[in-house]
């Protein structure tokens, strides 16, 4: 169980701080050549030294194995580098790791820009309209779907039936939320539905954070194009002139740290990763007018993310949300947003949820933050994947960042945890990657059947799963050995360094089976990775019967 202190405390608590006390103790146990301890009559002082030495590698040894065992345990350790989860501390050094393309963005094929279709929550909100206007039931089969809805699940069989069968499981979790669950995860799905719905989704289409093109239009039903809409409230006549592009670039980063964003990177606007078909803002968001335009004063993107709060992480499923790390980078891109327009230059920003024009895995990779994980996500050497990143689009000349090859996609190659917890088998076990994406060889989540572990999620909105991310070697912590750990491995040649950490990770550490992470109505045991924090605890303050057990780690 997590302490009950949060950084500050840690930071502040004496037992934490280093002092001479140890230094002292220690002098009083040395003999008169300064020397710890004394040769014993009969061992010669060559033996002595010999076997000491290795007496003494070996203490070593056990007490550093020891030590990172109970360190690497403790929830106390937060994630990432710093002892806060978010700000400018967190900054790893990538200088030594630039490079020229990104891993796994070598293209193997043509390069196609994506349709709005692949664009999974999107996918799924045109499906279920299309189900509700009666123009289509699931017994009229995939062949009979109509419009880019149809055309995706067409060109990828089976998928549909994956999906029709998690709208099923959404309806069954809704009942057992409705039935019990509301009571056990009082508290988790408090504190998800205040950051969801505390600014992020208010109905009507009533002003969010940042402000929304959608929004404006679905109001006043006007079109509002991007030419529009970027350069609102701009009160310049000319924009504010920048000494070079290096200068920019440095001062939008230290500007993006003050506004909460831990990691930041910044590269050219690059249209294949654009999507045909969206354009918030335009009548139905731009799918069937918009085609494959691009504005002409997108030229430079500015990449950034926050980490989610590492206790629900860390539990995972039941305990944990996007919508933590959602909530903050959304604010943090409205603060840019509005930053960089009283400079006198456009911005339209690109958050989370479903607030995007652009994907976002691309950008972050060739904004120099991180690389292709296994689970077909991008990790930083940070974060790993505990992050969650928006968006800044604009016209402004930056410096921009290169790619870095930290090595993180070979670790994936040793490692596969993710692949082994995950409990809807969404994550490929291929030693190396095998998909082509639209023009790239990398590893690829099966986006239908991530979801479906979602809609088999206990919470009341089923957006919860993240064991991936709980489990990912990468996504923790601060502790020393940890830290050392994420240095010394991008710079070994041999592979050894890694290979220890793994073989450390799959032996002290306890695994669920991959089903046990389901819900009970699902065949599960509503396992977590580690056990909830104490916070999110509802036996602990509120007046309500504990009929269950938690099935994670201390």
């Amino acid at each position: 169980m997590a302490n009950e202190q949060n950084a500050l405390d840690i930071i502040n608590d004496p037992k934490n701080r280093v002092t001479d006390t140890a230094d002292a103790e220690a002098g009083e146990n040395r003999n008169d050549a300064g020397e710890p301890g004394g040769e014993k009559k009969g061992v010669s002082r060559r033996n002595f030294l010999k076997f000491g030495g290795v007496a003494a590698a070996a203490a070593t040894m056990a007490g550093a194995a020891g030590a990172g065992f109970a360190v690497g345990r403790s929830d106390d350790a937060y994630t990432g580098y710093g002892r806060t989860y978010q700000g400018g501390d967190q900054f790893f050094n990538r200088e030594p790791f630039r490079c020229d393309v990104p891993v796994m963005m070598e293209p193997v094929g043509k390069v196609e820009r994506p349709e709005w279709t692949e664009y999974l929550f999107l996918r799924l909100r045109a499906l279920v309209d299309i189900i509700k206007s009666g123009k289509w039931t699931p017994d009229m089969g995939v062949e009979a779907l109509p419009g880019p809805v149809g055309d995706h699940y067409r060109a990828r069989p089976g998928e549909l039936e994956i999906m029709l069968e998690t709208l099923k499981r959404n309806v069954k979790r809704a009942e057992a939320w409705k039935k019990d669950k509301n009571k056990r995860y009082a508290l988790a799905g408090a504190y998800n539905m205040a950051l969801r719905l505390g600014g992020m989704e208010l109905p009507g289409h009533v002003q969010r954070i940042p402000e929304d093109p959608h929004d404006e239009h679905m109001r006043t039903g006007k079109p509002i194009p991007p030419e529009d809409w970027d350069f609102r409230g701009i009160w310049r006549e000319k924009p504010l002139e920048f000494k070079s592009p290096k200068h920019a670039s440095v001062l939008i980063k230290r500007v993006a740290h003050q506004f909460g964003m831990s990691l930041v990177g910044i590269t050219k606007f690059d249209p294949r990763f654009m999507f045909k078909g969206l354009m918030r803002g335009m009548p139905d968001k731009g799918h069937y007018t918009w085609g494959d335009k691009v504005p002409e004063h997108w030229k430079s993107i500015i990449i950034f993310g926050v980490p989610m709060n590492w206790d629900g992480t860390y539990s995972a499923i039941g305990y944990s949300t996007s919508f933590d790390a959602y909530f903050r980078s959304r604010c943090a891109a409205s603060l840019m947003e509005r930053f960089i327009r009283e400079l006198g230059y456009p911005a339209r920003a690109q958050f989370p949820g479903s607030n995007y024009e652009i994907m976002m895995s691309p950008y972050v990779q060739l904004a120099g933050l991180g690389q292709y994980s296994r689970a077909g996500v991008v990790m930083v050497p940070e974060l790993g994947s505990n992050f969650r990143p928006a968006a800044i689009v604009t016209n402004i000349e930056f410096e921009y960042d290169k790619p870095i090859d930290v090595k993180m996609a070979d670790f994936c190659k040793k490692c596969k945890i993710c692949a082994e917890q995950c409990p809807s088998g969404a994550i490929s076990f291929d030693d190396e990657p095998q998909t082509v994406v639209r023009g790239f060889k990398r590893w690829k989540l099966n986006e239908e059947k991530c979801y479906q572990q979602w809609a088999s999620g206990p919470t009341q909105d089923g957006l919860g799963c993240r064991v991936c991310i709980g489990v990912c070697p990468y996504s923790r912590k601060n502790t020393w050995i940890h830290a050392i750990s994420r240095e010394a491995e991008p710079r070994d040649p041999t592979g050894l360094v890694s290979q220890g950490l793994l073989t450390m990770q799959k032996n002290f550490f306890k695994f669920h089976e991959a089903e046990d992470y389901r819900s009970d109505w699902d065949g599960g045991k509503e396992a977590s990775y580690h056990n909830p924090p104490w916070w999110m605890r509802p036996e602990n303050f509120l007046e309500i019967e504990k009929d269950w057990e938690y099935h994670g780690m201390e």
